[in-house]
């Protein structure tokens, strides 16, 4: 019995993945925008106030780009309402990645559409409150 278990602990271990990258994504490339959900609300006392909820439709010819390295990394270019934007953009897990300084979470990927949602929370140090602000997209291709 002693044999047969570490037998399984050293396949196990031979096994482990090496997590210090994350392999390319399989969203990388243009993905127009369809609609955006724009949420912002405060949480305290344990009671939620909410102070906006837009939802935004796009007409489909707004895009992210995600120009994606073999390491994860790269940029993304956002074109919204004719203007260009770049930020800086890094796979963190295959569930999330960081665009700028914002963790976004992927909630659904397909080869035709993507969801995925960041969220910020205000800086500012106020006992028992905090600040939300979080972003919903719905992409495709």
């Amino acid at each position: 019995m002693k044999k047969l278990l570490v037998s399984a602990l050293l396949l196990l271990a031979a096994c482990k993945k090496d997590d210090t990258t994350v392999n390319q994504p399989a969203y990388d490339g243009k993905w127009y925008i369809h609609q955006v959900i724009n949420k912002e609300y405060t949480i305290e006392d344990g009671d939620t106030a909410f102070t906006r909820f837009d939802i935004v439709n796009r007409p489909g010819t707004d895009y992210i780009d995600f120009q994606i390295d073999a390491q994860g990394k790269g940029d993304a270019v956002m074109l919204w309402d004719n203007n260009s934007t770049t930020r800086p953009y890094e796979a963190v897990t295959h569930a999330f990645f960081r665009l700028d300084t914002t963790l976004c979470e992927i909630t659904h990927l397909t080869d035709s559409s993507f969801q995925f949602n960041s969220i910020h929370f205000d800086g500012v140090s106020i006992p028992d409150r905090v600040k939300v602000t979080q972003n919903f997209f719905i992409l495709g291709r």
